[in-house]
Parts: structure tokens; sequence; C-alpha cells
């Protein structure tokens, strides 16, 4: 049995998302020494962007061939996204298609995203929570900003705000591009005498949308709009793959995927 481990990202062309990628995957390297290891990218405009810039990576479906070809037969495909959305289930499509190709790979798994279920939606406010801001004002709040999605797996970021608010009222989730959007958000925070908020991107890492969508200068971004409302706003630039303690649930997930890498 000949293994690797394949390291899915959606991927980003901004300079500070690389501090998430490189920590993630040194993380992996230390954990599995034996295994070898790659990052690829799911976003075919991302890869476009960096061809452009003469930066080569891969998609996954061309990281597995390339494995395949070198004789790798059984491969672990671990999902660097944050929820169960369209870029994970495409994921799960390829290594079924992959598995029943003749000649194919003898097994491929795919490690879940860093939400999964109830339970690891727990898991991860847990660890999010360790990781929030300390000696916060009577009127502050912490607001994660995540990415959002047409798919159903964007119930996860209401999941999650219900998981922060049953833990710790300060804390507050929400979407770019889906509900709970900046307007309800502003809205809660103006009924609640929020004053400050300290904005964190919920995202893989810190790139485009955290420089552009939360904290640019534009009227549309999130800093702006919170501002105009009178509140008062600190950014902290730090993508999820930067928290140890949310890797340390992403390596939980390619644990298992490993360990059925073995089972018949």
């Amino acid at each position: 049995m000949k293994q690797a481990i394949v390291l899915a990202a959606f991927g980003s062309r901004h300079e500070n998302a690389a501090a998430s990628l490189a920590h993630i995957t040194e993380r992996v390297r230390r954990a599995h020494p034996d295994v070898p290891v790659c990052v690829a990218y799911t976003s075919k405009t991302i890869r476009g962007h960096l061809a452009q810039a003469g930066e080569a990576v891969e998609s996954v479906p061309d990281a597995l061939a390339r494995l395949l070809a070198e004789g790798t037969t059984h491969v672990v495909v671990q999902s660097l996204h944050l929820i169960p959305g369209t870029e994970f289930h495409g994921l799960l499509e390829l290594a079924n298609e992959l598995m029943l190709r003749e000649g194919g790979f003898s097994r491929v798994e795919v490690g879940f995203p860093l939400v999964a279920g109830e339970a690891g939606m727990d898991a991860v406010a847990e660890a999010i929570l360790s990781e929030t801001l300390k000696g916060r004002g009577d009127n502050d709040a912490v607001l994660f900003m995540g990415h959002g999605t047409k798919h159903d797996g964007n119930v996860y970021y209401e999941a999650l705000h219900q998981a922060f608010q049953k833990r710790d009222r300060t804390v507050h989730m929400g979407a770019m591009e889906a509900e709970p959007g900046i307007d309800a958000i502003i809205e809660r925070f103006t009924r609640d005498g929020v004053r400050k908020a300290y904005l964190l991107p919920f995202l893989f890492s810190a790139g485009w949308h955290a420089a552009r969508d939360m904290v640019g200068e534009d009227e549309a971004s999130w800093k702006t709009r919170l501002e105009q409302a009178g509140i008062r706003c600190e950014a902290i630039l730090k993508g999820a793959g930067e928290y140890d303690a949310l890797v340390d649930i992403w390596l939980a997930h390619l644990d298992d995927a490993i360990r059925r890498l073995s089972r018949c």
C-alpha cells in the first residue's frame, strides 16, 4: 500500500493567505512524516489567476492523476473548507469516481471539512471561543465573517451563531453572500447597544474577502457599514488555518480518513 495525502483548499491569490496554508501543511507533514503531502486548489478561478502570475498550482483531479501515475494506491483528500458545501461535495463525487474507475486507486477517502455534523459544530464553537479576545468591554462584540453559499450547507453559519450565543452572547457569526448578513447584524448590534466590534474572518485564510469585504474602505465593506451605524471596529486579520485549536480539528478529520483507508 502506497499512501499519499492531498490537502484540498479553495485557494487564494492574496499575499496574506499564505500563512494559513503554510501552517496547516507544516502541521500535517509533522504529524505524518512518512506520507507524501501535496496541496491542490479547488477554485478554477484562483488557479487561473495564479497561472497568469507564473505560479503553477494543481487542481485536485490533476494532483490525483499525478499520484496515480506515480504508483500511489491509497490516498486521502483532506478538505480544508470550513463547511460541507459545494466544493466538499465535489470532492466526494470525485473520490467515488476514481475508486470505481478501471485502473484507479484501491481506496480514496475524503476528510471532513472543519465543521462536520452537530457534534463537530460544537467542537468548532468551543475551539473558536478558546481563541476569542479576552477582556472585552461590556458593550463590545466579536463578529466572525463567513463566506456564505447558496448550497444547503449555509445552515451551518446560523447554527454556529446559535452555538456561540449559547456559550457567549457577545460572539456572533455572519455571512457575506447569505444570511445572516450585515444588515441583520447591524440591526442586532444596534438593538443590543454594541459600541465596538472586533471583526475576524471565518475563512480558511485572511485573503481578499477579509481585506476587501470585511475591512475594505469602500462603502459596502462590513467595517464601513458598522462604522456608519456608530459602531467602532477593530480587525483581527487571521485565517482559520492559523489557529492551532482549529487545525487540531482538521487533523482529527484527517486521522479518521487515514484509518478508513485500511478498512475493507
